[in-house]
């Protein structure tokens, strides 16, 4: 019984590849398998490094000409807010409300887009203004009521405009995305991308020309939590988003914990440390990712399976096809390589053992 190889070959992308092509507009912005969960946090890494590195070249620009660095409104809760009230604010609820706000709709299905303008238009939009919708309604300085007002206006705007995109946006299955163009998906990637980064001009006191390049970090992590939330998942997204939060508060505490006369040199120092130690690291582990993903391209065999390799069998345990695709072995295994002499390299000669 003959055999015929199939002609077809499926390489695998690094993650630093993929991020890259995902970004150039050429991906097809759906979730998928590859590349491995771990190699995420290495991205996030150097987009973290990245960021505190262009906000001292940024800062040492503006003071060298003759300007002062623009004040951060939250620096009064980080110096001396509650510790407690700082972490549960930074680190717990503001990645999963920004993430609702700003990744969540990135899958363009009806509730999740519901979600995203619902938080949006009701806790974003007015406190750019200065204005808090659940004190304008409740009025006083009863913030706590305040604060379940917005809750509940947010919910019924949610509710509200989900039950309308359920009936306008075009799909294919009841819970399934919009359907609409591969260039709309990436304009609204990059559009709520931008939008996350601007909101953040809320952070500081008062507006000068120079402010937009100090959110030049929040572009960068963004479009790393944009690439987690499309290609994987969303829950992903806010634990790296947590992270980079526990980060930035963890250096906001430093003076705090080592007094305020050298807190500022120990915070220098650490930023730098974290830019060099963490930045390299993640660098090189990027490097190696493309590297194996490089080595296992090329020793892959068409139909998927991977090349031999020196083990005592002398066969490399074969790769399971894509899920959906066709098994080109009937046996779901592939012949013995290199076929013993004069011998059929048809499937019923595999010398593989139960």
């Amino acid at each position: 019984m003959s055999h015929q190889q199939p002609t077809s070959t499926r390489s695998t992308a690094s993650v630093l590849g993929d991020y890259l092509r995902f970004w150039s507009g050429r991906d097809s912005f759906r979730p998928r398998a590859t590349p491995s969960t771990g190699w995420f946090l290495p991205l996030w890494g150097v987009s973290l490094a990245v960021a505190y590195a262009s906000s001292i070249v940024v800062t040492i620009a503006v003071v060298a000409f003759g300007s002062d660095p623009p004040e951060n409104a939250i620096g009064d809760l980080v110096e001396s807010g509650p510790v407690i009230s700082l972490i549960l604010t930074a680190v717990v609820l503001a990645p999963l409300i920004e993430e609702v706000a700003f990744r969540l709709p990135m899958s363009l299905r009806p509730w999740h887009v519901a979600g995203g303008i619902g938080v949006l238009s009701v806790m974003f939009v007015p406190s750019l203004f200065g204005v808090s919708l659940g004190q304008a309604i409740v009025g006083g300085d009863d913030e706590a009521l305040a604060a379940v007002v917005e809750v509940a206006l947010t919910v019924g705007v949610i509710v509200v405009l989900g039950l309308i995109l359920r009936r306008l946006l075009p799909r294919e299955t009841n819970d399934g995305p919009a359907l609409v163009p591969t260039r709309v998906r990436f304009g609204v990637i990059v559009t709520l991308t931008v939008v996350f980064a601007g909101a953040h001009l809320g952070n500081f006191a008062e507006f000068t020309w120079f402010l937009p390049a100090f959110i030049l970090p929040q572009v960068l992590v963004g479009m790393v939590l944009a690439y987690v939330r499309v290609i994987r998942s969303w829950w992903m997204g806010v634990a790296i988003h947590a992270l980079n939060n526990a980060v930035a508060v963890g250096f906001g505490l430093l003076p705090r914990l080592v007094g305020q006369d050298g807190g500022q040199a120990v915070v220098g120092v650490a930023i730098v440390g974290s830019i060099i130690l963490l930045g390299g690291s993640s660098a090189i582990a990027l490097g190696v990712n493309a590297y194996l993903t490089w080595e296992r391209n090329q020793h892959t065999f068409p139909g998927g399976y991977a090349a031999p390799t020196h083990s005592p069998g002398g066969y490399a345990a074969p790769v399971p096809p894509a899920a959906g695709a066709a098994d080109p072995w009937p046996h779901g295994r592939p012949p013995p390589w290199p076929p013993p002499s004069g011998r059929s390299t048809a499937p019923e000669s595999t010398a593989f053992g139960d």
